[in-house]
């Protein structure tokens, strides 16, 4: 349900200024400075009008509350009812859940509150759901080890999907109900939840402890996030294909200098970056439709230990323009991520514009401007992104 635009929002925003975070990015790692003899930092996300804000926040004078919302006509609502209730120990940002590590320092948050979140019910819409895995290991930057993240819905579809992603995270579930108020109200209610549980609907509830992440094999998470492709190595019978996929674009490797040839397939298979070990390496095709339509070089542990170097990576051009790429790149950095690295590199051309602007499109910076070694030595940017 959208929400009416309030009158007089911006002189209402201005009397609760004091609860407002104007600049939460200038409070990252400082929260507690506003409150220092705070015991606990709880976060709550989407807050809507606050009255699950401001009764838990009441209830414990001994922490720090911060609501996000980025919704201001809900948001002013909440901040009216903590200002009138007199509470100093919560603070509100007007801002998005995907940009917490902008605001919060690593380890800073000791609790996160999910309440009564948009269930995105399509499926090509998952990914914008709280509790997906991604947005999870978001979480997991800013809260402290042993952090939790109480979760409450009344949607059942949400809830059941939702304990498969917890675990993927690395968070322990417990305290898992279907219908937390089946013999009596249990703790703080939102205005929503109410009315919702008053016509009867089971509230599902569920805590998350954060553990270690589990590490799964970079293939394994591969094939598991593009369950659209079948991804396999390049074995000796595909060579010809493979070739076949990159004369599709001869255009491409002007830019480099040398154009694919059987041989070069052949080389670019073997070649291992120094002091790397053959099973660092996967040259690999995904392919659709029976044919091979995108082509990935990955080193596992290359220049360091968690960093995933991308050697090479070309997309059909018929596939193009259609976002594929990003999805098939974002899926090999979230792998890398599931296998424990925490960070990836690559070298894009100097020359390569749309290439480069494609890599800082997903988050890549330039460390620096080098060159390539070997017989085709080629100006470069190496490119760095923190998983």
């Amino acid at each position: 349900m959208r929400m009416r635009k309030k009158k007089n929002l911006p002189s209402r925003m201005e009397a609760c200024g004091a609860l407002l975070a104007a600049d939460p990015g200038a409070e990252k790692g400082r929260w507690r400075m506003r409150k220092p003899d705070a015991l606990k930092l709880r976060l709550e996300l989407g807050c809507g009008k606050g009255r699950f804000t401001a009764e838990t926040a009441a209830a414990h004078p001994e922490d720090i509350y911060v609501a996000v919302e980025r919704v201001p006509d809900a948001m002013v609502i909440a901040m009216e009812r903590c200002q009138k209730m007199g509470l100093t120990n919560v603070f509100f940002i007007d801002g998005d859940a995907a940009a917490l590590d902008q605001y919060f320092a690593p380890g800073e948050v000791d609790l996160i509150y999910i309440n009564f979140c948009d269930p995105w019910p399509s499926v090509k819409h998952s990914r914008r759901r709280l509790t997906h895995e991604s947005f999870l290991r978001g979480y997991r930057r800013v809260l402290r080890e042993g952090g939790q993240i109480q979760f409450k819905t009344d949607n059942h579809d949400l809830f059941e999907w939702s304990l498969f992603q917890f675990p993927k995270a690395g968070f322990a579930l417990s305290e898992v109900t279907r219908d937390l108020h089946g013999r009596g109200v249990q703790g703080v209610m939102t205005d929503y939840e109410e009315k919702f549980h008053a016509l009867g609907t089971p509230i599902n509830r569920c805590v998350g402890t954060m553990g270690a992440l589990p590490d799964v094999p970079l293939m394994e998470g591969l094939s598991r996030r593009l369950p659209g492709w079948e991804v396999r190595p390049v074995a000796d019978a595909d060579v010809e294909g493979v070739l076949a996929l990159l004369q599709s674009d001869l255009v491409y490797f002007d830019l480099e200098g040398r154009q694919p040839t059987a041989q070069s397939v052949g080389e670019d298979i073997a070649l291992l970056p120094p002091r790397c070990a053959i099973e660092q390496k996967h040259y690999l095709t995904l392919w659709r439709d029976g044919a091979p339509r995108a082509v990935l070089d990955l080193v596992e542990g290359y220049p360091r230990e968690r960093t995933l170097y991308v050697g090479f990576f070309f997309l059909s051009p018929v596939l193009r323009r259609q976002g594929l790429g990003r999805e098939i790149m974002e899926a090999v950095l979230q792998a890398a991520g599931d296998a424990g690295l925490d960070n990836a590199r690559l070298a894009c051309l100097l020359n390569n514009a749309g290439g480069h602007a494609f890599w800082r499109s997903l988050g890549f910076g330039d460390l620096r401007r080098s060159e390539t070694i070997g017989e085709h030595s080629n100006p470069v940017w190496e490119m760095e992104r923190l998983l």
